[in-house]
């Protein structure tokens, strides 16, 4: 089965992959919403993004690209512990670092080592951490923060590991298809309010009022006018999920199932 990924090789979307399955083909993108692009053209059978950092929250550029695009349904959710690891091409010691090259989220997860260690290197952030380590490995004195894979995807040495600030950080990734299913104990929905008093506080209301646990929910803008906002929201499934959804529906100014899995 094909499966497009947040490439190149070497990326937290590439080793999403592989903890899901080696025995797939993968399919390279450059960027999350070609990814999910992928999918609604029939490149591929499914994709593999990011959609939640546990320091740093949503990945907006997932949740626009599912309300810009229909038929699109969560598989599966795959949770990936973060490691931050230090590789260049040959074994420097970090005093001799000029350069250090990485994604801004791997960058900014990595800063108080960075200030403590690498004081005198430049800074350069790149598009992914993959991309850090292809630019690195013909350059002397430079060094990337990446997953351990880029070692030997780009016969990199590593000079540290684990050097993240908080060693708790984790990713969450969605498995996406076209193929709906039909049985999980975990829900995702977007929508949004109708303009008038209340309307937020009424639908909440409904969660409670039909006993269904209300896990996450995160707000963006609607990209219509100032003031206008979609919610995005993980429920546990519960007997009355779909009696609720009708009444949603009604009630929404717009309602999108993600999925349940």
């Amino acid at each position: 089965m094909k499966i497009g990924f947040l490439g190149p090789k070497g990326t937290f979307s590439y080793e999403a992959c592989n903890q899901y399955g080696m025995e797939n083909e993968f399919v390279e993108y450059k960027t999350i919403k070609d990814t999910i692009l992928g999918l609604e053209n029939n490149e591929v059978s499914e994709v593999i993004v990011p959609i939640e950092n546990s320091i740093q929250g949503g990945v907006t550029e997932t949740i626009d690209t599912l309300i810009e695009n229909d038929n699109i349904h969560i598989k599966k959710e795959i949770i990936l512990k973060i490691s931050h690891n230090l590789m260049a091409n040959s074994k420097y010691t970090l005093n001799e670092i000029k350069e250090v090259y990485s994604h801004p989220q791997a960058l900014a997860q990595c800063r108080n080592y960075i200030q403590n260690n690498l004081k005198n290197a430049n800074i350069h952030p790149v598009s992914s951490t993959a991309i850090a380590a292809k630019e690195i490995k013909n350059k002397d004195y430079c060094a990337c923060i990446a997953n351990k894979s880029c070692l030997k995807e780009y016969e990199l040495i590593l000079l540290d590991e684990n050097i993240q600030d908080n060693n708790l950080n984790q990713t969450k990734f969605w498995v996406l298809s076209k193929v709906e299913n039909k049985i999980g104990e975990k829900m995702s929905m977007i929508f949004s309010t109708k303009n008038k008093p209340g309307a937020l506080y009424k639908i909440l209301g409904l969660f409670n009022e039909y006993d269904i646990n209300l896990t996450k929910i995160e707000s963006r803008p609607a990209k219509t006018v100032l003031g206008e906002y979609i919610f995005l929201v993980d429920v546990e499934v519960s007997k009355k999920i779909y009696d609720a959804i009708e009444i949603l529906k009604s009630e929404c100014s717009y309602l999108k199932i993600l999925g349940r899995y």
